[in-house]
């Protein structure tokens, strides 16, 4: 399963979602990946939601990661590519997913390892990831 940051963030910040998250990270058992963009941007969107410092709402994220075994894929050409694709498919003010910069680079992640996409929200939904 491919973590999107929408979903580590709802899981961080104790969110509505996150017990159905919780269990379908313990249903699926693995394996468990993401990429060096999710890291970053679930990383600022809890430095600025729980009003801290970027490097401990990066140790937050660390710690979940680990905790999960979560391994992080490397970002390639190929993923660039897919990206792209993304956006072109399913891109803001192209499509009603409206896929952004970091949810592009989910999609092509999740696509690229053949696994499904753990977030929150309709936009992948939209996607033919759902």
């Amino acid at each position: 399963m491919f973590l999107d940051s929408s979903a580590i963030v709802e899981i961080l910040l104790d969110a509505p979602e996150r017990g159905a998250l919780l269990s379908r990270l313990e249903a699926a058992s693995g394996p468990f990946t993401t990429s060096a963009t999710v890291i970053f941007e679930s990383s600022l969107v809890l430095s600025t939601r729980l009003k801290m410092e970027p490097q401990r709402a990066h140790r937050l994220v660390e710690d979940f990661l680990t905790a999960f075994s979560v391994d992080v894929l490397s970002i390639t050409r190929d993923t660039a590519a897919v990206s792209v694709e993304a956006f072109s498919r399913y891109g803001k003010g192209r499509h009603p997913a409206k896929l952004n910069f970091g949810d592009c680079f989910s999609y092509a992640g999740a696509r690229q390892a053949g696994l499904p996409l753990l977030y929150v929200g309709e936009d992948f939904a939209l996607t033919d990831l759902a």
